[in-house]
């Protein structure tokens, strides 16, 4: 059974945890710079029934909220594995004419958008932000470093189109970027000199900080949402065990998540700390339960 396919299953904020109809549990672990995360299900064998529903869950808007927090996830993961407190998060914006379309004739916009270069697509975007990109290289190698030494995640959004007007969305994009010679005030610069603004913070890495800096990244939940990054980012590699978490502990969690939830896992895990309250899901079609937990390690 695919991982996936507990995660389509196990949909359910209550039920009933019935430990003795599975064989086991399975805990995954995924170590990210300081951050843990632990997964843990049953063991178990699926019916014909369990299979068929997992099976046309997959084409279902449940697909689609799974797809949107597995990207959440990741990204969070590749920030804490590749990226310091050095790196810089950035939202690039364009020009934009006017706020409010009701009032404004169409073709005096539409020669305004090819004026100031305005983004009509998407591919239009991602080659300005390919070309940004560039131009960040050309620093890093200007002030002695490697084109390998430039990290970056990207992240493009729509903004929301105006009803009836028929311009495209208010294209704009979220990034992190790190490499030798790329502050704040030059990555910001590096975007305005041909483009509108840029709005850019260091990258604050303490307590919960990465997945902060996922959830604004992914925050829109309509419209195109194209990401992509660097190919030197490393990407963790989950670790299974059988035998880390027992069917009574997944239980007492289970059961009481505040009280048992983090005692249990910061036993388990020495030197970190919960800093995502076990998340419990249960199934009608499986017994036992889901959980997903966060540790970051203790400074």
């Amino acid at each position: 059974m695919r991982v996936s396919d507990y995660d389509l299953l196990f949909d359910l904020p209550e039920g009933e945890y019935e430990g003795g109809k599975i064989g086991g549990v399975r805990t995954v672990t995924i170590r990210a710079g300081r951050s843990l995360e632990i997964l843990c299900h049953p063991i178990i064998k699926l019916s014909p029934e369990a299979k068929r529903e997992a099976k046309a869950r997959r084409s279902t808007p449940a697909m689609e909220r799974l797809n949107a927090r597995n990207t959440e996830r990741h990204i969070m993961r590749l920030t804490e594995e590749n990226f310091t407190p050095e790196a810089v998060v950035v939202t690039g914006t364009y020009p934009y004419p006017v706020e409010d379309y009701g009032m404004c004739d169409l073709k005096e916009l539409s020669d305004t958008y090819d004026k100031r270069g305005l983004p009509w697509d998407v591919d239009r975007i991602r080659k300005d932000v390919r070309n940004w990109r560039e131009k960040l290289k050309r620093r890093v190698l200007a002030v002695g470093g490697r084109a390998s030494d430039l990290k970056w995640i990207v992240r493009i959004e729509e903004g929301k189109e105006p009803p009836g007007v028929g311009l495209p969305p208010k294209y704009h994009f979220h990034a992190i970027v790190e490499g030798p010679g790329l502050d704040s005030e030059t990555v910001k610069a590096l975007w305005e000199e041909k483009h509108g603004r840029a709005h850019c913070d260091r990258l604050d890495l303490k307590d919960d900080g990465a997945a902060r800096v996922a959830r604004y990244l992914c925050k829109q939940r309509r419209g195109g949402r194209w990401w992509s990054h660097s190919r030197n980012l490393r990407s963790p590699v989950p670790r299974i065990s059988d035998r880390k978490m027992s069917r009574r502990r997944m239980g007492r969690i289970a059961a009481d998540v505040q009280r048992d939830g983090q005692v249990i896992l910061e036993a388990l895990y020495p030197g970190y700390k919960v800093v995502e309250l076990p998340d419990v899901k249960y199934s009608d079609f499986v017994a036992g339960c889901y959980i997903y937990a966060r540790m970051r390690r203790r400074d």
